[in-house]
């Protein structure tokens, strides 16, 4: 065996490493909580690992969204930058019955494409106010907090990362 083999086995390896981390980063995001709407869940300064897309979003979980329009909620234009993003736990997907509280989306069930989502705090801006989010709004589903702002050890009731 020649010198060189090593050498290449060590490149090819960290050829694939980095192929893994860039395709890590293009699917996985960092996400850090502000304001309280889903508190006691999730505080301020909580860190979030989300995957980005619709695969994992179901109903009970914690997702990422773009926040609706203030005037025409999750159907007007929208900011997508990071500091715009809303967190928020899914209650129905389509299909799924829609709940009673949510009289701002219409129909029985909800339809194809679309979301109810619910902030756990009263008062919260979610589909109580602004009806359906569309899928094409999610940004990707909270699969672990990576770090709690509140004191270590405290526990959470996020939805385990299998479902």
């Amino acid at each position: 065996m020649s010198a060189a083999v090593p050498v290449l086995l060590v490149l090819g390896a960290l050829l694939v490493l980095a192929a893994a981390l860039s395709l890590a980063r293009r699917r996985l995001l960092a996400v850090t909580v502000r304001g309280y709407s889903m508190s006691p869940t999730l505080m301020p300064g909580d860190r979030l690992l989300v995957l980005r897309g619709t695969r994992r979003v179901a109903t009970g979980r914690v997702a990422v969204v773009v926040a609706p329009h203030p005037e025409h909620g999750w159907h007007g234009p929208a900011d997508t930058t990071p500091d715009s993003w809303y967190v928020k736990r899914v209650v129905a997907v389509a299909g799924e019955p829609v709940p009673h509280w949510a009289v701002r989306c219409p129909g029985t069930h909800v339809p194809p494409g679309m979301l109810v989502l619910l902030g756990e705090k009263p008062g919260s801006r979610d589909s109580k106010q602004c009806g359906y989010c569309p899928e094409d709004k999610v940004v990707g589903a909270v699969l672990l907090r990576l770090r709690a702002a509140a004191a270590p050890g405290a526990p959470s009731s996020l939805p385990s990362s299998g479902g």
